[in-house]
Formats: C-alpha cells, structure tokens, sequence
C-alpha cells in the first residue's frame, strides 16, 4: 500500500472511530473508572466510608450536623458559634443529615451519594460547555467526550469532589455560571436595553459564591471581558455592556450579601474567620512554590506528583518549563482559534491567573493550594484534550501507524486506573484516626478536649475545642495576640465551668508542654511519633 493510500485510510479511520465503537467504548470505560473510584467507599470495606472526608471536611460536616440538630453554625457541642466553612454545600449536607436523623454514619453516606451526582452533573455540564465552545471544529463531539470523562475520572481531580468539602458543587456552579453567560455573548445583539438574562447570570454567579467565596474571582472576569469586548465594532456596545455587567456584579454581590452581612455583624469580617486563620501568618509569595507542581498536574491529568518531590529543583525546573511550554502552544495555536473560543479563553486565563496570584502570593495555607487551584481543571482539561485531538490528527500521517491510538487510550486507562486504586486502597489509613482512637477509649464524652486539628475528632467527640482558630473565633483572637497558653487554661466552655483536660493531637503538640504556662497545669500523658499522636492532661 502506498504511503499516500495510508494517510487516506489513517483519516478515514480516525473520523469513523466513532462509529465502530472504539472511542466509544474508551469514553465509556472512562466514565466506568470515575464513578465505580467514586463509588468504592460506600462499600465500606475496612471502615473506608468514614475515613473518605478530608480533615477540613469532618468539621464542614460537623458544623452541618449541629446545623440539623438545632444547634446552629457551630461547633464544640453547640457551644461556639462559627462561619468557618462555605455555607451553601454546609446546608445541603445539614439537609442530609436531617434526613437520616443527624446519624453520623447514614448522614456521611448519603453526602457521599450526593458528591457521586453533583460529579456527575459537572461531567455533563462539562461535556456540553466543551462541544458549544468547540463546535465549529471536527470532531467537536470526541474532544468534549473525552474532556469531561478525563476530567471525570483524573486521580488529581476526583479526590476533590468527594471530600466532604465545597469543591465539588463549585465545579458544578462554575460551569454552569459560564456556559450560561457564555450562550448568551455568541448570541449578543445591540438591544437597546439590558436584557433580563445577564440578572439570571448574576444570580448563577452569586450562587457560587455562596459555594465558595473566591468566586468573586469569576465574577470579575466575566464582568471585564463582557465590557472588554465591546471595545470590537460596532462601538456603540460598550456603554450597553458596561451597564450589563455592572448589573451583572450588583446581581451577584445582592445575592451573596446575606453571607457577607452575617459574617461582619456576628464575626467581625466579611471574609470567614476559616481564611483569616489560614493567612494571618502568611508572608507575601510563601506558596508561590507550590503552584507549578500543582499547575503540572491540572494540565497532564493523569500524572500525580508525590508530595515528596514537588519542592526538588529538578522537579520545579521541569513542571514550570512544561506549563510555559503549554501556555506558548496555547498560545500559538490561538491564532487560529475561531473568534467564540477567543472570548471563552480570555475569561478561564483570567480566571485562573487570579487564583494563581491570589492563593501563590497572598494567602497561606500551603498544603491546601492543591484544592484551591483545583478549579482551573475544568479550563484546562478542554485545552488538552483539544490538544489531543490536533495531535492524533497529524500523527496519522503516513510516518506512524494505527497502532498508537489504541495503545495510548490503553495506556492512559491504565494510568488513571493504577492511580485510582492505589488512592482506593490508601483511603482505609486516615492522619487522624490515630487522635479519634486514644479519645474515644480513654476520655469521657462529657470531658472537653483541645486540639489545633479538630475536624476529625470534633466530628467523633463532640466537646473537642478547636485552637487553630479555623472555627473558633476566640482561639483565634488568642492566637493572633498570643494568648492562646492563657485561653487553653482560663477559658470554660459549659455552664458548670469546666475547662480543658486534655490536650491530644498529633505528635507535634508534645513541644507545648515546653511552655511554661502549660507545663504548670498539664503533664505529658503520652508521646508517640510512631503513631503521630500526643497527648497532655490536666494536673490543676
């Protein structure tokens, strides 16, 4: 067979891949991966559904198990009020708490039911934003299919959107904000007035940031791009535009203001004391090494970094060289974008370069940038997979055979497979069970306990006193003026005056008995680095 004769049959196969099933059945064991990984844990087996929640996410669940036991947004029993969390997903899971009778164990399966949905959701949401953006190119409908089962089914993602945190219902609502504003700019007209719908999209974007509150960062790019493109003829669009996303900003400030208003008059700040507690100690561009590696894995999908690692030269050296070579063949190939897909990459680069200056440069809580930066997946994984697409199409040239598609779609399954697996089969060891265990077997329920890291144990021993601050206003007021020794001994919690009689965390909190104050009424009761765990007593 010529060479000429293979190209041919190269791209006649290619385009009616589809149609015999291939892809097909590569897109559907995709999506198989994702939601049987997000399925496991409802299985229990080892104990593994109550050891899926993250740290952050026991004490959002802790706050909404209150919240349906009539105890408000609070923590410790009830007895310190809080807006520590992200109140809209905080809600739903008081809803299903609720609904199960506040029982830990039903209320924690059925919020892992509902994460298994809202991902779902977002993997549609994403599938169709992907096929409106991309729909005057071939194969429109491949690429989106394999962005969202990608997206759906990436070890680097889907930890995030079974949590027991906001971040799998701000994927939903960031879609949805976007595809809704984005429907309506390819089908802008000069009207004379502004049109109703930009008030819907004001209302979609104020949702989600009662999802999570940096969505102001999506608000703002939305706004600027929307009155930006009015600078193209005809002119008269700007003043149109400009009024439209004022309205569009005053729309969604309306809507997230109720939080806005709770947390000054009841807290102090707009902001929840959660971020205050993570930033106050923060020094200008302290996380700014933790964005390429972080960056790395949003942009390849299927290549977690070990933690370990992220920090060494070499790896820094070659997670930044491979983002900026990414972002130079984005930008290369936008030269021939069509101009509706201009206008969806300037709102997703803006986007996400603000995420990145905030949360590198501005804000602290290093081990968390991961998740913040997460969102940026939902933009990048339409680039790759556009990518994808343009390389499978050139390298069915003559030069290479057939042979590469289906053995890069397998080695790709196996890649997520093996990643999601061994994340499976890691979930049964939780960093803090160790804490719940000692607490559990030899403190009294009634018996209040401090701790800095109180998610977990809050969750399991209900009068535990959080001291980092991160949803106890007045630890954190001690912190941020050093008293927390002070707080620690003085402070009571119940009207019988009972204070903390234990200190118990991981191994780390040992050192605090080197304080003065604190050695004078605690004794070191156990101290095991083996185990991650200490843990001091009251003496007077």
């Amino acid at each position: 067979m010529s060479l000429v004769n293979l190209k041919v049959l190269a791209m006649r196969v290619f385009k009616l891949l589809p149609r015999f099933g291939l892809f097909e059945a590569f897109i559907a064991l995709l999506f198989s991966i994702g939601f049987f990984s997000r399925l496991a844990p409802l299985f229990n087996q080892d104990g593994r559904l109550m050891r899926q929640p993250t740290e952050d996410g026991f004490l959002m669940l802790t706050i909404a198990r209150n919240i349906a036991l009539g105890l408000g947004m609070s923590t410790a029993d009830g007895t310190i009020p809080t807006n520590g969390t992200q109140p809209l997903f905080t809600l739903i899971q008081a809803l299903a708490f609720a609904l199960v009778g506040a029982n830990k164990e039903r209320g924690v399966a059925l919020i892992l039911a509902i994460q298994i949905g809202i991902s779902m959701v977002t993997a549609i949401l994403l599938f169709l934003l992907t096929r409106q953006v991309l729909k005057h190119r071939n194969h429109a409908w491949e690429i989106a299919a394999l962005a969202a089962t990608l997206w759906f089914s990436s070890p680097v993602v889907l930890r995030h959107t079974m949590n027991f945190l906001e971040t799998g219902i701000y994927f939903a609502l960031i879609l949805a904000s976007v595809s809704i504003w984005y429907r309506l700019e390819i089908r802008y007209t000069s009207k004379n007035s502004v049109s109703w719908s930009f008030i819907g999209v004001g209302v979609l974007l104020g949702l989600t940031t009662w999802a999570r509150i940096d969505a102001v960062f999506l608000v703002f790019s939305i706004s600027l791009w929307h009155s930006l493109l009015g600078l193209r003829k005809p002119f008269n669009q700007l003043p149109r535009r400009l009024l439209e996303s004022i309205t569009i900003g005053l729309t969604a400030a309306l809507v997230i203001s109720p939080w806005l208003l709770f947390n000054k008059l009841n807290f102090g700040s707009f902001m929840p004391i959660s971020g205050t507690a993570q930033s106050y100690t923060s020094s200008f561009a302290s996380n700014a090494i933790e964005v390429p590696a972080q960056l790395f894995e949003y942009l390849t999908f299927v290549l977690p970094l070990p933690h370990a690692i992220q920090h060494h030269p070499l790896v820094l050296l070659f997670t930044s060289l491979t983002i900026f070579s990414y972002l130079a063949l984005l930008a290369f190939r936008s030269q021939r974008f069509f101009p509706n897909e201009r206008i969806f990459l300037f709102v997703a680069l803006s986007y996400a370069a603000l995420l990145v200056i905030y949360y590198g440069f501005f804000f602290g809580a290093a081990h968390f940038v991961n998740r913040y930066l997460a969102p940026i997946s939902l933009f990048t994984v339409i680039s790759s997979a556009a990518f994808v697409g343009s390389a499978f199409s050139w390298l069915s040239k003559p030069r290479f055979t057939l042979r590469l598609l289906p053995a890069t779609g397998a080695l790709l399954l196996c890649l997520i497979l093996f990643s999601n697996a061994r994340n499976y089969l890691d979930s049964k060891h939780h960093g803090h069970f160790q804490v719940v265990d000692w607490v559990s077997h030899n403190v009294d329920p009634n018996t209040w306990v401090g701790a800095i890291q109180t998610g977990t144990l809050g969750f399991f021993h209900n009068r535990t006193i959080n001291l980092d601050g991160k949803v106890n206003p007045a630890a954190l007021h001690a912190s941020i003026h050093n008293q927390l020794p002070d707080y620690i001994i003085n402070q009571s919690f119940d009207p019988s005056g009972n204070k903390i009689q234990f200190l118990a965390d991981w191994s780390g909190i040992a050192q605090w008995h080197n304080i003065p104050s604190i050695r004078s009424h605690f004794q070191l009761l156990l101290n095991d680095p083996s185990i991650n765990l200490a843990v001091l007593k009251r003496t007077h």
